[in-house]
């Protein structure tokens, strides 16, 4: 597998053509076409589907696709470390990111990174799953969560802070708890399945579920309405807390909170450049301390 036969799959992928890809790389059709052939019939795979006016990737082509580009970055980012040169910040980055967090705080940053970093293309995945960066192909993945052990490096962000709140509206006619027990003749809204609330003296409360959802803006959207109590990062729950939506209950029993904003990527000895240009910026805008919090 030759690199000369890499970057000729990565220009057919962006032309949609094999002469366009050929004529940049100053190959002539027949040895571009021969090139693929022999790529194909090394990893085993069918990399284009093609026509008389096309070709588009297969679905292995498209699973392909991000490694092909990671490879000559690598190279690229190598390359210019031995020499001594510096290496263009450019090229696909992918990431994926909490879809809650992502809209509020990365997403209205994103036109000052690429005012910075003009040739660096953005192909972003919102999603409140616990998504894998080797399988899915991602350069880099923001995280709001325990970071188990990993073979992944990881980069704090920010810290998780989280506390309980619920509207004005529903404490002023179900009441204030003034303990963490008084929580189970409340309402409660609760996250997914965490009905098991932990307290920093100790105290576990499990939860009776009242409300569950799955995703945390319409969690906050619910709270907001009256609908309950419930466990929300400042992060979220901040711009509620200051218009007066939330407010903060049982603030003399702070929750345990185990859980961090991460920026994870794959270990290597070289990470590409639009890689470390993403978490250097995103360490920017969360430090020293996050915009949640100033």
């Amino acid at each position: 597998m030759d690199i000369l036969s890499l970057r000729l799959f990565l220009r057919v992928a962006e032309c949609g053509t094999v002469s366009a890809a050929a004529r940049d790389l100053s190959l002539s059709p027949a040895s571009a076409s021969a090139r693929l052939a022999k790529l194909e019939e090394i990893v085993g795979f069918h990399l284009f589907n093609r026509t008389t006016r096309a070709v588009s990737l297969t679905t292995d082509g498209a699973a392909f696709l991000p490694y092909a580009e990671q490879t000559i970055e690598t190279l690229e980012a190598g390359l210019g470390a031995v020499s001594g040169r510096g290496t263009q910040v450019k090229g696909l980055l992918r990431m994926a990111m909490p879809g809650s967090f992502g809209r509020m705080h990365v997403i209205p940053a994103l036109a000052e990174f690429h005012a910075r970093y003009p040739v660096v293309n953005l192909d972003l995945r919102l999603s409140d799953e616990i998504l894998d960066v080797i399988e899915g192909g991602y350069d880099l993945i923001i995280r709001n969560a325990h970071l188990a052990d990993s073979s992944l490096i990881a980069r704090k962000l920010a810290s998780d802070h989280r506390i309980l709140v619920a509207s004005p509206g529903y404490l002023e006619l179900q009441g204030t708890p003034s303990t963490p027990d008084d929580l189970m003749k409340h309402q409660c809204v609760n996250l997914g399945n965490n009905n098991k609330w932990k307290f920093q003296n100790g105290q576990i409360i499990s939860i009776p579920h009242s409300f569950v959802v799955n995703d945390g803006e319409a969690m906050r959207i619910m709270l907001e309405n009256g609908m309950g109590i419930g466990i929300k990062s400042v992060w979220n729950a901040s711009e509620g807390l200051k218009s007066g939506l939330l407010v903060e209950v049982l603030t003399n029993f702070p929750l345990i909170t185990e859980s961090s904003i991460w920026a994870l990527y794959p270990s290597s000895r070289i990470v590409a450049p639009k890689v470390r240009a993403m978490i250097d910026f995103l360490v920017g805008l969360f430090s020293p301390k996050p915009p949640w919090e100033r």
